[in-house]
């Protein structure tokens, strides 16, 4: 077996069935595994995967094992010389498995690929290949400096906004919605990191891989459509910044130490302090036709302080 697709689903049983049938469209010329891991859906995902997709191969969890253990579970059953991690909400539009197997295949210092993702609109989504987490891009983004300077490569935030994202090259991080390494060295690091329930796994892969010495690739040439957020938009609309943000702040803490992650957390402080005071000194000047143009500022504000409480050690972020 050449490739062996690992999907964990929660309650998204039309997108992931759109995926499998990507996969299928797709995918010439390599040999496929699919492999998924329900998370206790209560959707009718399971019976969707029985009746119309019994080539898959189905692990039904009775409980949420959240993203890690999920696709740790998926890669221990596993019997392709490559894994390639892939979220339920995603389609591919290109035959990107086998691209990114060829290229694994043929360059042995790269310990991970990953491709072009695509928003649902055909926009980029720019998380495809990005930078670790630092004070500098996190104040460029929560100062809008990286929209300010949109060429600077010194106030680019996370997502490299400066590079268009249109050639291939090697990041420092690689998406989770899919990420593509040789089993024996995900099997080697232990797979993901189960301490982390939701966000931060794929983040944490990534450092680890490149402790090893391990290059992480961008193949620019392959797409897949990410219609992000599917299962965190189940939790809330202010769940996914902050538990991105914790997350980002224990695997600086694990991987790069301790003043690296606490001079993360001062700059989340900093700018996420900024864009309260903003919004709330726009607030009493927020007219009815503002309302209609900027219906969410009051949530906007409240984001931010919660982020800013966090920051302190005021609030957890919360698991789920």
């Amino acid at each position: 077996m050449d490739v062996s697709v690992c999907i964990v689903n929660w309650n998204t049983r039309a997108l992931l069935r759109d995926c499998l049938r990507s996969i299928a469209a797709w995918t010439q010329g390599v040999a496929v595994e699919v492999i998924v891991v329900d998370n206790a859906s209560t959707d009718g995902s399971v019976a969707m995967l029985r009746r119309a997709f019994p080539e898959v191969r189905l692990i039904a969890s009775e409980d949420n094992l959240g993203f890690a253990r999920g696709s740790n579970l998926a890669a221990s059953v596993a019997t392709g010389d490559y894994l390639l991690y892939l979220n339920p909400d995603t389609e591919l539009r290109s035959n990107a498995i086998r691209g990114l197997r060829d290229f694994l295949a043929t360059h042995p210092g790269h310990g991970a690929a990953g491709c072009r993702l695509l928003n649902t609109d055909g926009s980029l989504q720019a998380t495809c290949a990005s930078d670790l987490p630092s004070p500098r891009n996190e104040l460029a983004s929560l100062l809008l400096l990286d929209r300010l300077f949109p060429a600077s490569r010194w106030c680019a935030a996370r997502e490299l906004n400066h590079w268009d994202h249109a050639d291939s090259r090697d990041v420092a991080c690689l998406s989770g919605a899919c990420m593509m390494l040789p089993r024996p060295l995900a099997q080697a690091l232990g797979g993901f990191d189960e301490r982390h329930f939701m966000y931060g796994e794929d983040l944490d892969l990534c450092c680890r891989l490149r402790a090893t010495g391990a290059r992480l690739h961008y193949l620019a040439g392959e797409t897949i459509v990410h219609h992000e957020g599917a299962a965190s938009r189940k939790r809330g609309r202010g769940f996914a910044p902050l538990r991105q943000r914790a997350a980002n702040y224990d695997v600086l803490r694990r991987n790069c130490g301790r003043r690296a992650a606490l001079g993360y957390r001062a700059a989340v402080a900093l700018g996420a302090g900024a864009r309260v005071l903003g919004g709330a000194l726009a607030l009493p000047l927020w007219s009815a036709r503002d309302r209609a143009s900027r219906p969410d500022l009051p949530d906007f504000v409240v984001r931010h302080a919660e982020l800013v409480l966090w920051s302190l050690g005021l609030k957890k972020a919360g698991r789920r």
